[in-house]
């Protein structure tokens, strides 16, 4: 099965609104695969905290406007699950919000 990622950031002042948002989209969109938990330290090429969703990739088109009605302002990165992971953050990437920084050397294939 094909799906997509995706990263909801959040600043430490906004991890309220964070975990809002997370139910939030717990609540309207049965059909992701996965919701994890609220991460409050940047981690792999995530330069702020954040939590990640999996899409189904036959969902994305009808699931990007819902999570984009329930972003509450915060950035979201979603990006295909795909081998080139460099591609798939960047190229293959949407973005809902503010564009953000990602530390792309962790990406990179040596």
């Amino acid at each position: 099965m094909q799906i997509f990622h995706g990263h909801i950031y959040f600043s430490a002042n906004q991890i309220e609104r964070a975990a809002e948002v997370r139910q939030n989209l717990v609540n309207a969109l049965p059909q992701l695969i996965y919701i994890g938990k609220l991460i409050n330290k940047p981690i792999g090429p995530h330069a702020k905290p954040m939590f990640e969703i999996h899409i189904p990739a036959v969902e994305i088109e009808q699931i990007t406007p819902v999570i984009d009605d329930l972003r509450q302002g915060l950035s979201v990165l979603i990006h295909p699950v795909q081998e080139n992971e460099l591609e798939a953050h960047t190229t293959g990437a949407q973005w809902l919000g503010e564009k953000l920084p990602l530390d792309l050397k962790v990406l990179a294939k040596t």
